[in-house]
């Protein structure tokens, strides 16, 4: 008897609560759906996004406008119905770009005489720098890293050029993207691991444009950093042209960017 009165006890207690987590369900269901109304026939979202895109623009973190941001979103959470919202101190990285980036590549033309081209470039995030003097160095091209470990011998004192397009035979872009992007993560400690003093990659995306496309990269801490920028398709194209016909090519680096010491936020 104890045991059939134990039995029906369970299942009671079973029967109520899996009531209990229906109703639960049904109203997380109804709030989410709620929600994903809202932000399909509202425009506070975006123009939420185009005021902190558009108004307070890019926001390292460290920089003036990662602050502004961050009083932003606090002021604009209270101001949507928060329950709670506080700020908390914590310690960022502080990269700052500090002047227009620059390189140039030369080489000496079919009748001997040296001539040089600016190319239009960016710096990677957290990339180090050197002031205006900049590096300056000849040219190697990989075109990915197994080439750069089978050139790994001509690479002391080298600037090494990445130029790994996108694969446009996948029909989604991004599955391109990633393939390409650990160049431009994991490309300077590489080369900088046999010697190279600087790195040049070429732009992550598929649009022929002459817009560098930029981004962060990361770096070993077991190697030397060296200073990394990313390098517009269209210059791509015509550093590629030169190194085809046989040009040797110097490229120059002017290195504005510098990275602060760690700092409060």
């Amino acid at each position: 008897m104890r045991k059939i009165l134990s039995f029906a006890c369970l299942l009671i207690s079973a029967t109520a609560f899996g009531q209990s987590s229906t109703v639960s369900y049904n109203e997380d269901s109804a709030f989410i759906h709620k929600i994903a109304n809202n932000i399909l026939s509202s425009r506070a979202v975006y123009n939420n996004l185009k005021y902190l895109t558009k108004k307070i623009g890019g926001r390292l973190a460290g920089s003036p406008q990662m602050v502004l941001a961050e009083k932003w979103g606090y002021k604009a959470l209270q101001e949507a119905g928060a329950d709670s919202v506080r700020l908390q101190e914590c310690m960022v990285p502080h990269w700052v770009r500090g002047g227009k980036d620059k390189a140039f590549v030369s080489y000496k033309n079919d009748k001997g005489i040296s001539e040089t081209i600016p190319v239009n470039v960016a710096a990677l995030g957290n990339s180090v720098g050197g002031g205006p003097k900049g590096v300056k160095a000849r040219l190697v091209r990989v075109n990915d890293f197994n080439e750069l470990e089978s050139k790994k011998n001509d690479l002391q004192g080298k600037i090494v050029f990445y130029n790994v397009p996108f694969d446009d035979t996948l029909l989604s872009t991004f599955q391109a993207y990633v393939k390409n992007v650990v160049y431009r993560g994991a490309g300077a400690s590489r080369a900088a691991k046999y010697g190279a003093v600087g790195v040049m990659v070429r732009s992550m995306t598929n649009a022929m444009d002459n817009v560098p496309h930029t981004g962060s990269l990361r770096y070993s801490d077991s190697l030397h950093k060296i200073p990394a920028v990313a390098v517009g398709v269209r210059d791509v194209e015509k550093m590629d042209t030169l190194i085809d016909e046989g040009k040797v090519l110097t490229a120059e680096m002017k290195r504005y960017w510098y990275m602060h010491p760690t700092s409060g936020a």
